[in-house]
């Protein structure tokens, strides 16, 4: 396992502290759960500047993904400096103790490393994968990205704080769904917590600039959980519902709606759970 170069330790300054997230689904109740106690800008419909607790936040969507989420991460660095970098959003669990709803504090994040082209010519990453896929893993290689020492310790007071219900350890990173097989197999191969498309990607942007980073996931589907209800059929390439395909497949599966109502509850509870965090940690970081 080939283990990057760790990012210097996290110190209070005046540049604004980067927060990304894949989705609108993930962003808005992030975003909504702040108390700004200053101006608040939209760049545009991928980044919000939110000013909470004498610190500037920029809310960035990266889409789906390890490539779009380290090329958003690597544009935003480069256009301004950032006090640190933060990884929010929801997760898969891959630890059967890891129930929906629990935060995950990354002490790193491990990047898989394929070098597989999508599954099925997909461009997305949103096809789970078949067991023969799945095979064709096993020579895959893991990355690994330490969190930030400074950045972990002080969100775990705030969530201790809060009395969240938490776990710290490994969040992987892939580069499409998990179904239920993979998500065991790969738990026993990375030791991993929880798994997502985005957080060591970011990791690996941050730590080329030498920028503090930490992840933190709330567990959308635990482990037994699988994911595969043709979510492909109606996301686009950056994750978000396409409205006449997702329409064309609630008609043509309307069992799915249910569960996909749900699904919807349970995103927008993580993410809030998240904003709240949030909130605690710009005010304890300012």
């Amino acid at each position: 396992m080939k283990t990057a170069r760790p990012p210097r330790t996290s110190r209070v300054r005046s540049a604004p502290l980067a927060i990304f997230v894949a989705t609108r689904a993930e962003m808005k109740p992030i975003a909504t759960a702040l108390q700004p106690t200053g101006p608040s800008a939209s760049r545009s419909d991928l980044i919000v500047r939110i000013g909470v607790g004498g610190r500037d936040l920029l809310l960035v969507k990266t889409g789906v993904g390890p490539d779009r989420a380290e090329a958003a991460a690597r544009h935003l660095f480069e256009a301004e400096p950032v006090v640190a970098a933060l990884s929010l959003g929801v997760a898969g669990g891959l630890s059967p103790q890891a129930q929906t709803g629990d935060l995950i504090v990354g002490d790193r994040v491990i990047l898989q490393c394929s070098g597989q082209a999508p599954v099925d010519g997909t461009q997305d990453g949103l096809r789970p994968r078949s067991g023969q896929d799945l095979q064709g893993q096993q020579g895959s290689r893991l990355e690994d990205f330490p969190c930030d020492v400074g950045l972990r310790q002080a969100a775990m007071t705030v969530i201790r704080r809060l009395d969240s219900r938490h776990r710290l350890g490994p969040i992987l990173t892939v580069d499409h769904i998990l179904t239920t097989e993979e998500k065991r197999v790969l738990a026993a191969e990375s030791g991993a917590l929880a798994v997502d498309m985005e957080s060591a990607a970011i990791a690996s942007a941050a730590s080329a600039c030498s920028i503090p980073f930490l992840a933190i996931r709330g567990i959308l589907d635990p482990v037994h959980e699988d994911l595969a209800v043709g979510l492909d059929q109606f996301l686009d390439a950056e994750g978000e519902p396409h409205l006449p395909r997702l329409m064309r497949y609630l008609i043509a599966h309307p069992f799915a709606i249910p569960y996909l109502i749900g699904l919807g509850f349970r995103t927008r509870a993580v993410c809030t759970r998240l904003g709240r965090l949030l909130q605690e940690l710009s005010t304890t970081l300012s």
